[in-house]
């Protein structure tokens, strides 16, 4: 099947999952490539077969040199010990039913679950059209859409995981979109998250050479007090180009001073720190 057949053939087989960004009522049916809400309301599948529910213009935070960057060293198994750790922690119902990854990005880590096993209806968005364009562009793994939490095309109580990796939470959504008996899975970055990066770049700061959790921990315990907390921490071997694309993808780099980003340009990195918690609520 073409990618647009795909996609056509996941919203009329999982209607249920999602609700009208515009009047928040259901969506009733496919009309040729057109998805339609029960007021008429209507959003088109996109020849890759994803689709675009925002109302305006998509936001794009990371440019497309950071998005292909994050591609590459993603595919690479930056994040593979990471997700084999989030598959371990999901049931048979949550690997069977229905996923929202939040925030997907390029779309590598819904497609490499899906490699180990992840079934079921799934689901990756993302405001940035170009984060979305990629996903769709080399992964058929999914349903690709491009929204808005703040404007969510996503139905009440119709999934049974969240995923919610280094991205923002709206913990109030969270909770409408998920099944009574849901989870939602966020990964914070602790302490030693990249620390040998943060280190190259800011040399004569310490403070922004480590990260503090506490209150990202915090919020996430006042709305699921019963949560669980699973540590994650690895190195992952570097070659001289994965160090490039290491230092294109990730957002530290932004506050560094030029002088600082020469520097670790010269002194590329052989290996590097992630340390993560995965929360389970």
């Amino acid at each position: 099947m073409k990618k647009i057949e795909l996609g056509i053939d996941f919203l009329t087989n999982n209607t249920a999952l999602f609700q009208c960004p515009v009047c928040k009522n259901a969506f009733q049916e496919m009309r040729g490539n057109s998805f339609y809400c029960e007021k008429g309301h209507s959003f088109d599948v996109a020849k890759k077969g994803s689709l675009y529910f925002l109302a305006g213009g998509a936001k794009n935070e990371y440019d497309k040199e950071m998005l292909s960057s994050r591609f590459t060293i993603a595919q690479a198994g930056l994040f593979n010990p990471l997700l084999d750790q989030i598959y371990k922690v999901m049931n048979e119902n949550a690997l069977q039913g229905a996923t929202l990854d939040v925030g997907c990005g390029e779309g590598s880590q819904l497609d490499y679950l899906t490699k180990l096993g992840l079934t079921g209806s799934k689901i990756g968005f993302d405001i940035s059209k170009d984060a979305i364009n990629l996903a769709s562009s080399h992964f058929t793994s999914a349903f690709w859409c491009v929204a808005d939490l703040a404007q969510s095309p996503f139905a009440s109580h119709q999934y049974d995981t969240i995923l919610n990796i280094f991205s923002p939470s709206n913990y109030q959504e969270f909770k409408r979109l998920l099944k009574h008996d849901g989870k939602l899975i966020k990964v914070i970055p602790n302490q030693d998250y990249l620390v040998e990066l943060r280190k190259l770049f800011y040399q004569d700061q310490v403070d922004k050479q480590s990260y503090q959790n506490n209150d990202v921990l915090a919020k996430f315990n006042e709305h699921f007090p019963d949560s669980e907390v699973i540590n994650c921490r690895y190195q992952f071997q570097l070659t001289e180009e994965l160090f490039k694309d290491l230092v294109k993808m990730t957002p530290l780099g932004w506050g560094a001073s030029p002088a600082a980003k020469e520097y670790a340009n010269a002194h590329p990195l052989n290996f590097i720190t992630i340390d993560v918690s995965i929360l389970i609520g």
